[in-house]
């Protein structure tokens, strides 16, 4: 992926990420959001849960890591109180609904869908909830790796991340209050990064991936890859 930063040329655009916990957006998208940010893109993340039951008992400490974190890749938060491990499709259909009024996103990233027994219940029903808004508001879909559990999940369009690397390590350590989670440790984080880049055939580099799942583009899109002002393109 490489972005121009003559995209502004283009107009703002915006990149919705609809996310279950805080860190579950800067594990497999710290870099990308870092590129774009840096493009001009305006960053908004949503996380449907406050931390309650994370692994630190002092309450907002999920909301001050996210605000680090955001610093760090140029993105704002936004955090709903959804019952961990509890809400509903119903209840993330609203708020993502909710979401797309107000910021009118050209791009939302979301989980990939995973079947419970492989992945987190949390995850999974975001994952379908988003999917069914943004299939019915017809926006662009992309669904980001799991941190771990890979079933299932079939990247299509991969981002070299390498120039932003040490941005996206740091962004992942403003959450402390995970740290001792395993694949929040250094050497999985540049594994997995290198994993995407050897997936590609490259020796060298670090990659984030993705699955298109829905992908819409109009006029200007052609118009600015035929001038080379590309906002995205593919590897």
């Amino acid at each position: 992926m490489n972005i121009n930063s003559d995209s502004k040329n283009f107009g703002q655009r915006t990149v919705l990420t609809i996310y279950a916990h805080a860190d579950d957006e800067v594990l497999p998208a710290a870099g990308t959001l870092s590129l774009m940010s840096k493009a001009g893109w305006n960053i908004r993340c949503l996380i449907l849960t406050d931390g309650s039951l994370s692994s630190s008992p002092i309450k907002g400490t999920r909301h001050q890591e996210a605000d680090a974190a955001g610093k760090i890749i140029g993105a704002t938060y936004e955090f709903y109180a959804l019952e961990e491990y509890n809400f509903s499709t119903q209840a993330v259909i609203k708020v993502t609904e909710e979401a797309i009024r107000r910021w009118q996103p050209d791009l939302i990233i979301t989980h990939a869908p995973q079947p419970e027994k492989y992945g987190h219940r949390d995850h999974e029903v975001c994952a379908i909830a988003v999917s069914n808004v943004a299939t019915r508001k017809n926006i662009t879909l992309w669904y980001s790796a799991p941190p771990v559990f890979l079933r299932g999940f079939e990247p299509n369009f991969f981002v070299d991340i390498t120039s932003v690397i040490e941005e996206k390590v740091a962004a992942i350590g403003c959450y402390e209050s995970e740290v001792n989670k395993a694949f929040m440790q250094l050497d999985a984080i540049l594994v997995l990064s290198r994993f995407w880049a050897r997936e590609l055939g490259q020796k060298d580099g670090y990659f984030e991936a993705f699955e298109i799942s829905r992908q819409c583009v109009d006029a200007s899109f052609f118009y600015a890859i035929a001038n080379n002002h590309q906002v995205i393109k593919p590897s």
